[in-house]
């Protein structure tokens, strides 16, 4: 099984017009398509044509597809695309999570290791 790289740019021919370019530019970013087509259309007509022209070929062709089994379900590609988007805030979102399981797991290991597990063990091996 290949496993791709989620943090890479992809094109998206299956949701871009032309080659998926733009579509893909949007995905990463977490922003609408549309206002990446309408950005490379202001930057063509403010003189960049020839860069922006040659710029979206050269990365239609260059780019790979985004597979289709990128991500193992929405969850995972929306934590992508914030990691993209917002590193800072991804990052402290991890270590508030490991905190938060850190605390459950010494919670569970005091009452595993408690009087009151043994006894409760008991009661229920008794009711069995």
């Amino acid at each position: 099984m290949t496993r791709f790289r989620p943090n890479k740019l992809y094109k998206n021919p299956r949701e871009g017009r032309v080659m998926g370019v733009c579509a893909g530019i949007a995905d990463y970013f977490d922003i609408k398509p549309l206002a990446i087509r309408i950005l490379t259309v202001l930057l063509m007509f403010a003189g960049f044509f020839g860069i922006i022209l040659v710029a979206y070929f050269v990365l239609g062709f260059v780019l790979e597809s985004k597979p289709r089994e990128l991500y193992e379900n929405p969850e995972e590609d929306r934590f992508w695309k914030d990691v993209r988007t917002q590193p800072d805030y991804t990052a402290v979102d991890l270590r508030k999570r490991f905190r938060d399981i850190e605390s459950r797991t010494r919670r569970m290991e005091a009452y595993m290791t408690s009087k009151r597990f043994r006894l409760d063990r008991e009661l229920r091996d008794l009711e069995d």
